[in-house]
């Protein structure tokens, strides 16, 4: 009967309304959605955190830079000790398995640093980094990975960054310069003695760090709970903007002549 048909016709349309203004209300499409509230209280929380973390997290950084200042007081000691000739200086020795000889003089050692010196070794700077991860709503995986350095020997990036920070010692992937073994003269044994007393601030500093990432990254965590909880709610926004495209897409089979014409009546 036609008039059975077109109300069944009717009531597939009103339903797919009653749902598509379910979506609507979830996306805040011509209203203010029913989630903005709690969006607003959970990015007021994340916000919240930023006094106490970028206070800790500056703190954590200029440790950081500390030791790698020391790092780069040592490669000037030991640049300076070694000189820039064979004379008058405290170069422990050459490694013959690597020096190459010069005219007919094997093993000699022309001044400077270099890889023929006994005790060559890259020193590396000490990095803090903060992995993050990207809470992106576009995405069905909020724990995404990226990383930043927040301090490095010539790097310092805004302190606040990222979800959860780890100290690295001698990170290879920045050189601070290079070591070399120094001599057992009076004078190249003050100098060593230098060296070894900032290695020792240095162990001091590296210490400190414990205390600092381990209470930051505890507060952090508190932290990427709200931005989850975000992440979550603007997720199931995304997700209703998706179905709500499906179900106008739906509609258009109840709306275009092109299909209700094939109806049956």
């Amino acid at each position: 009967m036609p008039q059975d048909n077109n109300a069944k016709t009717e009531r597939v349309i009103a339903d797919i309304n009653e749902r598509i203004k379910r979506e609507n209300d979830i996306i805040g499409f011509n209203t203010t959605s029913s989630l903005q509230g709690r969006i607003n209280h959970t990015t007021e929380l994340i916000e919240s955190f930023d006094p106490a973390i970028k206070g800790i997290d500056a703190k954590i950084v200029s440790i950081g830079q500390s030791i790698n200042q020391i790092k780069d007081e040592i490669i000037v000691l030991i640049s300076n000790a070694v000189g820039v000739s064979t004379v008058s200086t405290c170069a422990a020795g050459i490694d013959v398995s690597v020096c190459p000889g010069i005219g007919s003089t094997p093993y000699q050692w022309p001044g400077g640093i270099t890889t023929c010196l006994l005790g060559y070794a890259t020193e590396y700077y000490d990095t803090v980094t903060a992995n993050s991860w990207g809470f992106d709503e576009n995405s069905i995986n909020p724990f995404n990975l990226s990383t930043t350095v927040l301090s490095s020997a010539s790097n310092t990036f805004g302190v606040g960054v990222g979800t959860f920070l780890f100290h690295t010692q001698n990170n290879t992937s920045y050189s601070a310069g290079v070591r070399v073994s120094l001599g057992a003269s009076a004078s190249c044994v003050t100098i060593q003695n230098e060296i070894n007393r900032k290695d020792n601030e240095i162990t001091a500093l590296r210490s400190e760090f414990g205390k600092y990432i381990g209470v930051v990254n505890g507060l952090r965590e508190q932290k990427w709970r709200s931005e989850l909880e975000r992440w979550g709610i603007k997720r199931a926004q995304k997700e209703s903007q998706n179905e709500k495209t499906r179900l106008v897409g739906v509609l258009t089979a109840f709306t275009d002549s092109t299909y209700t014409s094939l109806f049956l009546k």
